[in-house]
């Protein structure tokens, strides 16, 4: 018997509906960031392991757990090679790459492509998923901390995305985030045999990490502690305080959420997360903030910047089954297989003037034409019979009123657009 192959266990199809509503999602996208200056870019999926390693941190999940190596079939191979399991890193990559500080102080990028964690698969969690994301590289004014979270809340906006929360926090600059890291350590101390033995490693290696735990008993323990903005600077209070006003001023609505530091190590003063309840236990939309030592730490110039990525698969189960629309409107029957030739000529004079046609007069009979036709959706058939044609004319049919009319072949263009602008 033979094997029947299935797609790989944390990975998802796009059939042409879920496909024609991601690239609606994405076009809608592009226009949020466009009018916003944002430019895209298109990076590789595969980059040189070092980069996340030294860019989101050894002790990450991402790292320690999750990364895809790329291994070459031979065994030669001088560069450890992996799947992107995040962007962020890899536009600072790119960036530094083309010296793209030289040319300007300030980049706003926006990219949508697919990224690869070695996941436990679950609902709303995948080994390959999409992101939408985008990076402000060259100003440490939380004026683009409050930019980069309304786009993202336009996004959803016009996407359709209502029920949402946004949490955000501020782990300070790389000073105040030492001393968070200490003084969480210090309390968590006490509380060590009753955390996972992930958070026992992660409490001497970094405390941080333990904020961030999936597991229940972990995240119990974390919602007691009373944790503050004690560890803050005043200058980081300050710009905190700034934040929450600009936020104010757009009408963007949050919750201040102290224990929020996300799992990347690169994150440093404002973090945030757009969450639904409607997910389940994988509650992040999308999630983001800023990173000033990123740059500095991938080899380049101290250069401050912020980003945001939402997650497509995560936006697509909130959104309703989508109602998908075929392309192809008007197909083509012949009565006799000698007209087929003609038929062709024809569709292709339609596809260039921009009308969508395809054929169904490869089967066998009229009958069975019409009703493959149908069966595909059609709001019209254009027949060729053998009578009409040896009278330059053609039979158009509605599909949706079971009627028909005959038409001067000539005419053919001007009459499908008519009517499937009437029918639309």
């Amino acid at each position: 018997m033979k094997k029947s192959y299935a797609s790989i266990r944390g990975t998802y199809d796009f059939g042409p509906p879920q496909t024609s509503l991601f690239h609606k999602i994405a076009q809608k996208s592009r226009e949020i960031f466009r009018v916003r200056g944002y430019e895209e870019i298109i990076l590789p999926v595969l980059e040189e392991a070092s980069i996340f390693i030294r860019g989101v941190g050894r002790t990450t999940d991402i790292v320690e757990k999750q990364i895809f190596k790329v291994v070459r079939a031979d065994g030669q191979q001088k560069q450890d090679i992996v799947l992107r399991p995040e962007a962020t890193a890899q536009v600072v990559r790119y960036y530094l790459q083309n010296n793209l500080q030289r040319q300007s102080q300030l980049h706003k990028f926006f990219y949508i492509g697919a990224m690869f964690r070695g996941e436990r698969p679950q609902k709303g969690r995948l080994r390959q998923f999409h992101h939408i994301g985008a990076e402000v590289i060259g100003s440490a004014s939380v004026d683009f901390d409050a930019e980069i979270i309304n786009v993202a809340l336009k996004i959803l906006d016009v996407i359709g995305i209502k029920d949402r929360e946004l949490q955000i926090n501020n782990l300070g600059c790389s000073t105040d985030k030492e001393k968070f890291s200490k003084n969480l350590k210090s309390t968590l101390a006490k509380k060590r045999n009753s955390l996972c033995q992930d958070c026992q490693r992660r409490l001497d290696l970094n405390p941080l990490r333990v904020l961030d735990c999936k597991k229940e008993a972990c995240k119990k323990i974390v919602t007691s502690l009373d944790v503050g903005q004690n560890h803050l600077c005043d200058d980081c209070a300050s710009q905190f305080e700034k934040l929450r006003a600009n936020l104010d001023s757009l009408g963007i609505e949050y919750n201040y959420k102290p224990t929020l530091v996300r799992g990347l190590d690169y994150y440093t003063n404002t973090v945030f997360e757009i969450v639904s309840k409607e997910l389940g236990s994988q509650d992040a939309i999308g999630a983001g903030g800023r990173y000033n030592s990123l740059v500095k730490d991938l080899g380049g110039p101290d250069i401050p910047a912020t980003g945001f990525a939402l997650g497509v698969e995560r936006i697509l189960l909130l959104l309703p089954n989508p109602k998908y629309q075929p392309p192809v409107k008007a197909y083509f029957a012949s009565t006799s297989e000698s007209l087929n030739q003609e038929a062709l000529q024809a569709m292709e004079k339609c596809r260039e003037s921009g009308i969508a046609v395809d054929a169904v007069y490869f089967a066998k009979s009229l009958k069975s034409q019409l009703k493959l036709a149908q069966k595909k959706g059609a709001k019209n058939v254009v027949i060729f019979g053998e009578d009409e044609w040896k009278n330059g004319s053609l039979v158009l049919r509605d599909m949706d009123k079971s009627t028909q009319k005959v038409i001067k072949r000539e005419s053919l263009i001007s009459v499908l657009k008519e009517e499937l602008k009437t029918n639309a």
